[in-house]
């Protein structure tokens, strides 16, 4: 799903003046890359595979501050579980109007986008000449 939703918000304020403001380089370093881990894989990552990759005294203290929760072996990541949810029923949506869309186009009368018609047209082009 990465694909169809390469982004994610992200908010300066938030950034600067929320918790992980306080936390050092490293551990804020490691929170960035957690997010981006998470959300490549689709809002789905277990504990062990994140602290992998983050470093699991990293994740520790993620823990800690409450910026990752945990649950079992899977993490999550509030405020991307939201953006991924929002995010996803948004693609679905789309997908399932372009798709409607395209029906209706194929059904329509419109002479413009119906074979016969060229078919025709291009006949009585080749009789005129």
């Amino acid at each position: 799903m990465s694909e169809e939703l390469p982004y994610f918000k992200f908010f300066p304020s938030q950034w600067i003046g929320g918790e992980i403001n306080y936390l050092s380089k490293e551990d804020k370093g490691a929170f960035i890359d957690a997010v981006c881990h998470y959300w490549n894989k689709d809002c789905s990552m277990t504990y062990n595979k994140l602290a992998r990759r983050i470093g699991q005294k990293s994740l520790d203290t993620l823990l800690d501050e409450e910026l990752i929760q945990k649950k079992g072996n899977q993490i999550n990541i509030k405020f991307l579980d939201k953006q991924y949810k929002e995010r996803k029923e948004q693609y679905v949506k789309r997908v399932k109007a372009a798709k409607s869309s395209k029906k209706t186009k194929s059904k329509t009368n419109d002479p413009y986008l119906s074979t016969n018609s060229i078919n025709n047209f291009m006949k009585a082009q080749h009789n005129d000449s």
